[in-house]
């Protein structure tokens, strides 16, 4: 009798070391991967050979994650597998599929059906739901309580490389989308003039200021001819990466359209309408407005498609420069009118977008076009220089330390 029971915990102890060896084989295993699918097929491989099980799947429903191996559920039959393990409250270790409740008979009946006669609850949290389901031994016996265990132990080694995983995997994600956007960063500080040029009888300045690491916003001063020199200010709908890759495509555009009708404003933008919406298809809309300074007789010519309205403060009044049409993308064909002003010394033309005059401060209230009119009357006698650089300084004043809402460009424009 005695030696009996020698033979039997010789036996038990041997078993134990088999399962802390492969316990310590698996993690070690685990450990040097960083791919969840790999990981998903070491752990099935070591379950279902030390244990013999023919069938087995991993459900960790937080992240949507189901892996099968020797069965096969439908999308549907996941979702109910899903809806109905939730019905199951109470704390529990494991369930065996025969002995499921009669409240539980669908849960039954869809387990019973793919031959998975256990389910293990592997949870690490009320929130963080995560199941275990396995079916019998190859030969048919069924699994004993300290199996189960072991799957169970196994099964949270494998939620931790997983986790670690998905976190390295996040990281190195992220890191690649940095890598990218600074590309498209550089790109597009690339594409923006690199020098303002120096006119006869007119100065300009511009503050350009995306919120996020690339905008939407646009501007450029195109090649001059004849003492003319086109001016462009623009504002791609959204913001972010897709918004900036549509302004560095538009820009192409707007450089070849430049050449070939640069004394013809009207059918640049129209033209130009039409090139944008053949590649949005009215998905995304850009507001544009378009300048042409004469250095030599001190006037100017625009074409205004949908922008925010520019400004022009003389000593006496302000005209708002509203002539033009649909911005550029709305419709395949749109029609434009331009509009010309004649300009005097000390007058100061205002181009931006929206995120200048959006500046919000703590209560929510904007900084407005009103508020950006008188700053200008108050400083007229100011370079364009000094302007822009009190107009940006006191919309942050304004915004009380909160961040802008949009990207914000200006661009001014002063009669010498």
């Amino acid at each position: 009798m005695e030696d009996q029971k020698i033979v039997r915990l010789t036996k038990e102890l041997k078993l134990k070391k088999f399962q802390f060896n492969s316990i310590y084989e698996f993690s070690s295993s685990l450990y040097s991967q960083f791919d969840i699918n790999n990981i998903i097929r070491i752990f099935f491989s070591t379950l279902m050979g030390q244990m013999a099980i023919s069938k087995i799947f991993f459900f960790d429903v937080s992240k949507a994650l189901f892996r099968e191996r020797g069965c096969q559920f439908s999308d549907s039959e996941i979702e109910d597998l899903k809806s109905n393990v939730e019905k199951i409250k109470n704390e529990w270790f494991y369930l065996e599929a025969a002995n499921l409740t009669q409240s539980l008979s669908p849960l039954r009946t869809l387990l019973l059906k793919r031959k998975i006669h256990y389910l293990v609850n592997v949870s690490d949290s009320p929130e963080n739901r995560l199941f275990l389901g396995m079916g019998y031994k190859f030969n048919k016996v069924r699994l004993s309580e300290e199996e189960i265990e072991f799957s169970f132990f196994i099964s949270r080694f494998a939620l931790i490389a997983i986790d670690n995983a998905v976190l390295l995997n996040r990281i190195i994600e992220n890191k690649r989308i940095e890598h990218e956007i600074k590309i498209a960063k550089d790109i597009q500080l690339s594409l923006l003039p690199q020098s303002i040029p120096d006119l006869m009888n007119f100065e300009i300045s511009v503050v350009y200021n995306p919120i996020n690491e690339v905008g939407g916003d646009y501007y450029d001063i195109l090649k001059e001819r004849q003492g003319m020199i086109p001016v462009l200010i623009a504002d791609v709908e959204g913001k972010g990466l897709p918004a900036s890759l549509l302004a560095a495509s538009s820009q192409a555009i707007f450089h070849s359209l430049n050449e070939l009708y640069f004394f013809k404003p009207v059918k640049f933008i129209s033209k130009a309408n039409s090139l944008i919406y053949d590649f949005t298809k009215g998905n995304r809309l850009i507001t544009l407005f378009w300048l042409l300074i004469d250095d030599r007789n001190k006037s100017i010519s625009y074409v205004n498609a949908g922008h925010i309205e520019p400004f022009i403060i003389s000593k006496n009044k302000t005209v708002n420069l509203s002539k033009g049409g649909f911005l550029t993308g709305f419709v395949e064909d749109a029609e434009y009118e331009m509009g010309t002003e004649q300009l005097e010394k000390g007058d100061i033309l205002v181009a931006f977008t929206d995120g200048v005059v959006e500046v919000t401060n703590q209560d929510d209230q904007e900084f407005g076009r009103e508020a950006l009119i008188e700053l200008i009357r108050s400083n007229r006698d100011l370079s364009s220089q000094k302007l822009t650089e009190i107009i940006y300084q006191e919309t942050e004043r304004f915004s009380q330390g909160k961040m802008f809402n949009d990207d914000f460009t200006l661009v001014v424009l002063k009669v010498k």
